[in-house]
C-alpha cells in the first residue's frame, strides 16, 4: 500500500478534513459569488442611494463614472472589503451546514 494521505484516496486526517473542506468551498463559493455579482450590486446601491437625496441614474451613467479611466476596476471599488465578510461568514456557514447534516443523517 501506498503511504500517499491525498483526500481522494480515502486517506489523510478525516477530522481536519471535515473542516477545511466545507470552509474552503464556502469561502471559493464567496469569492466566485461576489467576483461575478459584486458590479451588478455596486451599480444597484449606487442606484437606490442617488434616488434616496433625488439624484435619478442609470445604470449607464454609474459605469461611465466608475470606469474613471481604469477599464471596469472602478466597479470593484469596496471588493476587498466585501470579500473579507462575505469569506469567513461563508466558511461558517458551509461549515455548520455541513457538520449539522452530517450529524442529523446519523440520527435516523
Amino acid at each position: 500500500g501506498s503511504n500517499n494521505n491525498s483526500v481522494m484516496e480515502g486517506g489523510g486526517d478525516s477530522t481536519a478534513d471535515e473542516i477545511a473542506i466545507p470552509m474552503l468551498s464556502g469561502a471559493f463559493a464567496a469569492t466566485t459569488a461576489w467576483g461575478v455579482g459584486y458590479p451588478f450590486d455596486l451599480i444597484k446601491t449606487r442606484i437606490q442611494a442617488g434616488k434616496s437625496v433625488g439624484i435619478v441614474s442609470t445604470a449607464r451613467d454609474i459605469v461611465k463614472e466608475s470606469k474613471d479611466g481604469r477599464a471596469c476596476y472602478g466597479l470593484y471599488r469596496g471588493f476587498g472589503l466585501k470579500l473579507l465578510r462575505s469569506i469567513p461568514a461563508s466558511a461558517i456557514g458551509f461549515l455548520t451546514y455541513e457538520t449539522a447534516a452530517k450529524a442529523l443523517s446519523s440520527r435516523g
